[in-house]
């Protein structure tokens, strides 16, 4: 079904562009190609042009998974900040129409992140880089108000520290995230940035802070850059 995407999204598609996307054999796409065709979906085969879907064709809306829809919204949230008001209204429009197509409960997923999640500008900013391995497990934190275990290396002493943590916000500041979290370790609102977050796990456990997690997050983010540490 990747592929189909794939042929949707271009209007025409050599084989050999595809197993290089997918880092799969050219067999492979020829296979995958037919047994589209055996499940009716209409592909058209050009010699030595390439594939394409029959015009006036379309998929059927395309269900992201919970972290593709984070992914998504982040990048958001980015362009809204980081572009000219010509691309934020493409990009708020495009994102609109991908939510009409969501389930009900993915959402509700991206509603929760919405209200905890912010991004402040002070004048330019750097284009952030950022490892979806930590960005995502504290977005699931956030839209399903569990505990985040993490080990935490700390700015000025450095060493480290296992923490639990109620996630309260995922901020974007001084051109790092930072996850704004109740911390059980110092029973107070503590700001970890996320590029020095070593370990972590999502707990099963719910957290009990995280119904005040809006308000707690809108004091702390009005004062920013916070006094506040880890």
């Amino acid at each position: 079904m990747a592929i189909a995407v794939r042929l949707q999204s271009r209007r025409v598609v050599r084989a050999e562009d595809i197993a290089a996307h997918f880092e799969i054999s050219v067999r492979t796409v020829y296979r995958d190609l037919a047994a589209l065709g055996e499940a009716g979906i209409p592909i058209i085969a050009e010699a030595g042009v390439g594939y394409s879907l029959v015009k006036g064709y379309h998929l059927p809306p395309v269900m992201f998974t919970a972290a593709e829809a984070s992914a998504l919204f982040l990048g958001g949230k980015l362009v809204d900040h980081l572009t000219d008001a010509s691309l934020r209204k493409q990009m708020e429009s495009a994102l609109m129409k991908i939510r009409s197509v969501l389930p009900r409960d993915r959402q509700d997923y991206l509603d929760r992140l919405e209200r905890s999640t912010a991004v402040i500008s002070r004048g330019s900013m750097a284009i952030p880089t950022w490892s979806s391995q930590v960005l995502i497990p504290i977005q699931r934190a956030l839209a399903e108000r569990r505990v985040l275990s993490l080990d935490y290396q700390g700015g000025q002493r450095r060493e480290m520290t296992r923490r639990q943590v109620e996630s309260l916000g995922l901020v974007y500041y001084s051109d790092n995230w930072h996850l704004i979290a109740y911390c059980r370790l110092r029973r107070d609102v503590r700001d970890f940035r996320t590029d020095r977050i070593c370990k972590f796990e999502l707990e099963k456990a719910a957290g009990v802070v995280a119904k005040y997690s809006d308000s707690a997050l809108r004091r702390f983010t009005s004062a920013v850059p916070p006094s506040v540490r880890a």
